[in-house]
């Protein structure tokens, strides 16, 4: 469970990381965009009101009272650092006025597109570029901000005002809004973090799942070895003792050169006749009865038959009001027949019982005996397998599977399973 629990944390770190890269990049891209709108409408602002109506046909002509009062409206801003440069262009791409008087009537031409974006009258903010020609004075400022707006001036005319502006203030804006940024990632990490609880909880629950598999495919071998080992003991304790008795008795009549009488004969016929219904019995035990076809009472009384081989008696009594359909009847019948194998060769039980009642929303299969009795701490420890794997079949099948027994006293064995229905 730790090596999935690893593999979903690492899993969650690197969806984690697939998202916040994106969202970063995104988030940056949207920053810089939304700092230079306002930048530019900042501008605009500081033009119409400021800068525009100063733009008279007096300034135009030079005179010094008229540029003065644009100076006025320009040096501030420029000394304070809010503002490097200042243009003011004619439509024809000349320079009628700029802080920087070495500027004022070169005429340059307008960068790609600007003209047409302007049209809508709206203001353009570009990252500047230092090696346009006329921003040569600019080369050693690194990265800046150019806002274009254009106006009407007070003369009437129309006029592009051009203002740069050094990247600090577009930095600000950026990390402002790059400042919800760790909120959002301290939100993802918390989802990952809320997502762990439920993985935790299925890693345990595949893990119980495995565990169970891998139960139960321990209990499939250990009952398969089991019935190995019940058939070779059929085999050799009936039918092979049997079928040897009878070939020594043959081999030394051979050897005497004596025909068979009348008694030997019997005998032979008897041991062989006894051989088929062992062979027929252990082919049963092999391969059980359809149950769906002859019934689980009549299944139940041909367990009798190796009762009453062993010269004990045999009691079936079955609940009239049992159901004719019950649940896991194929496990009833496998219960059965363990404890009356059990019972009839290695108890030497004189009575074995069974009996099936039916309690309504269950049924109750009971085999008692008369016979030696055990202790079940015991067998446990001694590692008999049969009932131990039948009581785990049992109990994944929603029953309980009680046996109760002592030496000399006898052993009782109820299986308890879910009827039709409960």
């Amino acid at each position: 469970m730790q090596a999935a629990l690893r593999r979903f944390a690492l899993s969650g770190l690197a969806a984690l990381v697939i998202v916040a890269v994106p969202v970063v990049v995104v988030a940056r891209s949207l920053a810089v965009d939304q700092a230079l709108t306002h930048v530019a409408e900042r501008t605009r602002l500081i033009v119409e009101h400021e800068f525009a109506p100063k733009v008279t046909d007096a300034m135009l002509a030079g005179d010094a009272a008229a540029v003065s009062e644009l100076d006025d409206e320009v040096d501030p801003l420029v000394r304070d650092g809010h503002v490097i440069r200042v243009k003011i262009w004619d439509i024809d791409g000349t320079i009628l006025y700029s802080d920087l008087d070495a500027l004022v009537g070169q005429q340059f031409d307008f960068p790609d597109r600007l003209e047409a974006q302007l049209e809508s009258g709206a203001p353009v903010s570009v990252l500047g570029i230092p090696g346009r020609p006329d921003n040569i004075f600019e080369a050693d400022l690194g990265e800046f901000v150019e806002v274009y707006v254009k106006a009407t001036g007070g003369s009437g005319s129309e006029y592009i005002f051009e203002l740069y502006y050094l990247p600090d203030e577009i930095n600000r804006m950026e990390d402002e809004m790059l400042g919800i940024l760790p909120v959002v990632l301290v939100a993802l990490a918390l989802l990952q973090l809320l997502q762990l609880a439920p993985a935790i909880r299925m890693a345990r629950r595949l893990q119980n799942d495995g565990e169970d598999r891998r139960r139960l495919l321990q209990q499939s071998i250990a009952a398969s070895d089991h019935e190995r080992q019940r058939l070779a003991r059929a085999l050799h304790d009936d039918v092979i003792q049997d079928l040897a008795a009878l070939a020594y008795s043959l081999e030394a009549r051979e050897q005497q050169q004596a025909k068979p009488d009348h008694d030997f004969q019997t005998l032979a016929k008897n041991i062989v006749q006894g051989s088929i219904r062992s062979l027929r019995r252990i082919t049963v035990a092999l391969y059980p009865p359809d149950l769906s076809a002859v019934g689980l009472p009549l299944a139940l009384d041909g367990l009798g038959d190796l009762v009453r081989k062993r010269g004990a008696d045999w009691q079936l009594e079955m609940d009239a009001s049992a159901p004719a359909a019950i649940v896991q009847p194929a496990l009833l019948y496998r219960v059965a027949r363990e404890a009356v194998t059990n019972a009839a060769k290695h108890a030497r039980a004189q009575l074995v019982r069974v009996s099936l009642t039916d309690w309504g929303d269950a049924v109750l299969l009971e085999i008692v005996d008369d016979g030696d009795g055990f202790s079940p701490a015991d067998a446990q420890r001694d590692g008999h397998l049969g009932l131990r794997i039948l009581r785990d079949t049992v109990h994944d099948a929603g029953g309980t599977l009680l046996i109760e027994s002592a030496p000399a006293a006898g052993t009782r064995v109820a299986v308890t399973l879910p009827s039709v229905g409960a």
